[in-house]
């Protein structure tokens, strides 16, 4: 904290000490007055550089959220441009203008390209926006485009990532960006891997890994990307420097399924928003290599653009190497009244995702990881077509189609449940039962050897769908007003296979199969299981400005879902069931414009979450799954409905010459209904199992600020996010170290087989949701100190949270933590930047994730000692370790 203090002190002593050498930076972005004094020369080749990887044809600077390209005719004359000032004239200028001057004819009006609906600034800044949203960027409040309004008639929160800011952050991981630029966002990592971290917005998550309950709906482009089994995220497979923007909505029922705690919407460039090109060498700690290349242009009404990205590193864990190959491209013709595209995302991404590990094993070294191999690998093909009809000047159409195929492979090396038969050491039982393989194939192992299994997943899946929506703009009562309609159908056909394989633990837990699949009992038998999910949408919104000051908004979507399951094995035939799901979630709001520049808000919605097929699959105590694995026969889940009420005030300020202040103050509260949650199991290690847990709240406010001129901009942001249970609820606990009691079903002695006392967290109203921080700050600096040099820092910090396994907060909290990052530019010419990264600048060890294991079975099994370790395991918690300092630098040559 202090380094970053006296980086801010000094970076505030060299702007003084620059002012009037700096005057040249702010007149060469800035219109001239009568009043404003001479600008000082500018260097020679030192022009000041367009921010971020905007395209090398400069274009004005259009400050606008949406979710699918969108271009419209502008005329350049905008309500709100400086005008050109008049100059003063000499005697010899006022001479010659006594002569009459031959008519002319009126010159026609500038008409160029841009994203509709707009609104031209003045000349772009230096540096990339910072802080609060401008109250004239306008947001997409649907998911397909057209149904852009401007921010002060939104009634809910919305937050931004920008191209530019994806690029200055650096890393690849755009959940870093967000976690940065949006007040409530913060990141967990549950697998241990940099690009596969879950987004945590307000303790709602837009998670990769299965078995969390997901309660973000995600778009990219107008199409939903909640993958169809069990609604998972995998921002990895999207490359970061093809994204134009992305957008954070607060609860928004249009966006359906998921959207209880908000929604995020990624648009992508196209050759109309992007002309130029760029090609990006980076390499860095961690044998870090990183190569990103994008072009893109337009002709007349065909445009082209695309983008790709090669990153490959070895980890800072043991075990933990990431291959990323990930491509976007999009095809786009555009007529009078028409606008077509084509696009496609693809993408391989294989990352060690290493998972939490012992305290006591870290402390051995921070890179050390328990139980390998862990392996993920996904792959996409998702092909889109979008189109947009002008029908008359107010009536527009908007369509989207898709198909997306999903392939993941995941591998899990864990400890195993199953130990030595008590009757024949040569055989493994699970409790009294013996094991049982395919094909009658037995491991073989020696007496000493510590007992292992592989987890394997297999998921493949087939989704399509299509939406369409059309916004009428025509006056209502004499008043301004956006009315706007849609359907929307999403199918999904997945294949879900999985097996263990007994294998045993050597050396730092790494566990090697012995090639025998277990096949009885059931709760370690394979399962082949097929899905089918519908989900249809029918949703409309209406925004009257029922004065100039006030804009009310009504609307609603209704829902219904269908989640059908089929066992394939016939080991499981009360697992085949079809499900349904429906519902309606009205929405309301208002916003009132108190003065210009200043504006309150306020809204009320509710929105549904269906139980996904993999939730559904595993809701048996009986049957506990291994996430991501094993499907069960279960009892029907209840889907979650949420609640949300949300009020805010905005203001902003703005000079003649660049400086912009903003500001931006709100609440929220959020309460589900039957919200589910993933539990352990107390029969099987490393297994659980979904169940409604009665009601939960989200509960807070958020508070930014952000200060910009044309070569410093600033920003700052705190959120308080305090989530609890609502109902008294009775928990399993088998790992948790401390304040369990005696479960109150079991066997008449109170015992859990032969493995003693089931025990359970009692959990009371008002108790902490694990894994959820309540305080989150950020703040952030970046500052020109010359036309060519560009130098900044980021913070972000998060107080301590309870482990999950701890519902019941009865044991030590997971430790907060402070992160300084640092960049630095500079650009040698027009077309060759070379930069930097730091990560972590003061080394912060801290952990992103908090859980517990069984330390008995653990020492029991043998495994310490296997792998190396002389003590035996007294601690129980287990933590993701962060990502230590790290440095990098890289080279941009743009065309």
């Amino acid at each position: 904290m202090a380094l970053f203090i006296r980086s801010l002190s000094t970076l505030v002593a060299i702007s003084v000490a620059l002012a009037p050498v700096g005057a040249f930076a702010q007149d060469a972005t800035q219109p001239s007055t009568d009043t404003q004094a001479p600008a000082a020369a500018t260097p020679q080749g030192a022009t000041p550089p367009p921010s971020g990887d905007s395209a090398q044809k400069q274009l004005p600077e259009v400050e606008i959220i949406q979710t699918q390209p969108n271009t419209e005719t502008v005329e350049t004359e905008t309500p709100g441009k400086p005008k050109p000032a008049k100059k003063k004239q000499t005697a010899a200028r006022r001479t010659a203008t006594k002569r009459k001057p031959k008519p002319q004819p009126a010159p026609e009006p500038e008409v160029v390209e841009a994203t509709a609906p707009t609104e031209v600034t003045s000349p772009a800044p230096l540096v990339s926006n910072a802080g609060p949203l401008s109250s004239e960027t306008t947001v997409q409040v649907a998911p397909l485009s057209g149904s852009e309004i401007p921010l002060a008639k939104v009634p809910i929160s919305v937050g931004r990532a920008s191209a530019d800011q994806i690029a200055t952050e650096g890393s690849g991981q755009v959940q870093q960006t967000l976690q940065q630029t949006v007040p409530g966002i913060i990141i967990t990592d549950i697998g241990g891997s940099g690009f596969r971290t879950d987004v945590s917005y307000r303790g709602f998550d837009a998670s990769p890994v299965g078995g969390r309950a997901q309660g973000l709906a995600v778009y990219q482009n107008g199409v939903r990307i909640n993958e169809s089994f069990g609604d998972a995220v995998n921002l990895d497979i999207i490359p970061s420097n093809a994204i134009q923007d992305i957008t954070v909505m607060s609860s928004n029922p249009v966006f359906g399924l998921n959207a209880i705690g908000g929604a995020i919407s990624i648009v992508m460039k196209d050759g109309f928003n992007y002309e130029g090109g760029e090609i990006d060498l980076m390499a860095g700690s961690f044998g870090r290599r990183q190569v990103g290349v994008q072009a893109g242009g337009n002709s007349g009404g065909v445009s082209a653009y695309f983008a790709g990205q090669y990153i490959d590193e070895d980890g800072f864990r043991d075990f933990s190497e990431a291959e990323v190959k990930r491509f976007y491209g999009d095809l786009g013709f555009k007529g009078d009244n028409s606008e077509i595209h084509f696009s496609l995302t693809a993408a391989n991404s294989v990352a060690g995702v290493v998972a939490a590990a012992p305290v006591e094993v870290l402390d051995q070294g921070w890179g050390r990881t328990f139980t390998s191999p862990q392996d993920t690998e996904v792959e996409v093909f998702m092909p889109t077509l979008s189109a947009k009809v002008r029908a008359t000047e107010t009536l527009t159409f908007s369509g989207v189609g898709y198909y997306r195929h999903l392939k993941q492979r995941v591998i899990d090396g864990n400890l195993s449940e199953a130990e030595r038969c008590d009757d024949n050491e040569d055989e493994l039982c699970l409790g009294d039962e013996e094991l049982e393989y395919v094909g009658g194939v037995a491991p073989t192992f020696d007496d000493d050897d510590a007992i292992g299994s592989i987890e394997r997943i297999n998921t493949d899946a087939d989704s399509y769908g299509v939406a369409l929506q059309a916004v009428e703009k025509s006056n209502l009562f004499g008043r301004p007003n956006q009315f706007l309609v849609g359907v929307s159908y999403d199918h999904g056909n997945v294949n879900y296979q999985t097996s263990s394989e007994v294998g045993t633990i050597g050396n730092r837990f790494v566990v090697s199969g012995t090639g025998a699949i277990v096949e009885n009992p059931l709760e370690l038998a394979p399962r082949n299981l097929d899905t089918e999910n519908n989900y249809y949408g029918i949703y409309f919104t209406n925004t009257l400005d029922v004065t100039d000051q006030l804009a009310v908004t009504v609307g609603g979507r209704y829902n219904y879902a269908t989640i059908d399951l089929k066992d394939l094995t016939g080991n499981f035939e009360n697992l085949t069931a079809d499900t349904t799901y429906e519902r309606f979630n009205p929405t309301v709001g208002a916003t009132y414009a108190i003065m210009p520049g200043l504006s309150i808000y306020g809204s009320y919605s509710e929105a549904n979450r269906a139980p996904t097929a993999a939730e559904t699959g595993c809701a048996d105590e009986e049957f506990p799954c291994f996430i991501e694995s094993f499907l069960t026969d279960d009892p029907p889940l209840k889907q979650v409905v949420s609640k949300s009420v949300e009020a805010g005030i905005r203001g902003e300020s703005k000079s003649w010459d660049g400086e912009r202040f903003s500001w931006s103050l709100g609440y929220f509260r959020t309460l589900n209904t039957d919200d589910i949650l993933n539990v352990a199991s107390q029969e099987v290690t490393g297994r659980g199992y979904f169940l409604n847990a009665g009601d939960t709240l989200r509960e807070g406010f958020e508070a930014a600020v952000g200060y910009q001129t044309s070569r410093v901009s600033m920003y700052a942001s705190y959120a308080f996010v305090d989530a609890t249970f609502r109902d008294n609820v009775i928990l399993p606990a088998p790992n948790t170290p401390t304040g369990t009691e005696l479960c109150p079903e079991g066997d008449d002695d109170g015992d859990d087989d032969d493995d003693g006392p089931a025990l359970c967290n009692y959990v009371q109203s008002g108790d902490s949701l694990p894994g959820i921080p309540k305080h989150r700050f950020k703040a952030g600096i970046a500052y020109w100190l010359t036309p060519k040099w560009k130098i900044g820092t980021d913070l972000v910090a998060a107080s301590d949270q309870f482990f999950f396994g701890d519902e019941a907060n009865n044991n030590r909290k997971l430790s907060g933590y402070t992160r300084v990052d640092l960049n630095t530019s500079y650009d040698i010419t027009d077309n060759i930047q070379v930069y930097g990264l730091v990560k972590n600048i003061f080394d912060r060890r801290y952990g992103l994730y908090g859980t517990f294991f069984d330390t008995e079975e653990t020492n029991e099994s043998g495994a310490t000692e296997a792998a190396g370790y002389d003590e035996d395991f007294e601690d129980a918690r287990s933590i993701t370790p962060s990502l230590p300092f790290a440095a990098y630098g890289g080279v941009k040559i743009k065309f």
